[in-house]
């Protein structure tokens, strides 16, 4: 066998390794959101605004755990502590994002009854402009680097 048709085997093998392996990563994404993610969101669509406030502020350091760097941690948690208008920032983007798995889940977003499916969707349209929001707050307040 020549050369090149034993090269283009070994590639054709390694695609199928990869595909393999990002396959099984998505499978094992998907089971984390099934068994994780998605009977939290349930319990959030039963809870008051109020409830629904503490739940994102009690979760915030998880959601912002893709966000910042680890000495950044201690800085963040006391200015939203201290600061109510970062707080509420806060709270805005985390319903945002809240609102994104919501809309997402053909689950919950069926047993929404129609006044919470245009809230929750309305939410999911203020996303971004609630994220530029916090950052730059966070950016002010020196919590994060201005080209994080």
């Amino acid at each position: 066998m020549k050369l090149w048709k034993k090269i283009l085997i070994g590639i054709f093998v390694l695609m199928v390794i990869v595909i393999g392996v990002a396959a099984y990563g998505l499978y094992k994404i998907g089971d984390t959101y099934t068994e994780k993610i998605e009977p939290e969101m349930k319990r959030y669509v039963q809870m008051t605004e109020e409830q629904q406030d503490e739940y994102v502020i009690i979760h915030m350091e998880e959601f912002m755990g893709n966000f910042l760097e680890p000495e950044q941690l201690q800085p963040f948690q006391e200015i939203l502590k201290n600061n109510p208008e970062v707080r509420q920032a806060g709270v805005d983007w985390g319903r945002s994002a809240c609102a994104i798995l919501i809309t997402d889940s053909t689950d919950i977003s069926a047993g929404l009854s129609p006044e919470d499916n245009v809230k929750y969707t309305a939410e999911r349209e203020e996303y971004q402009q609630r994220y530029d929001k916090f950052r730059k707050l966070l950016k002010e307040n020196q919590v994060i680097n201005s080209d994080d």
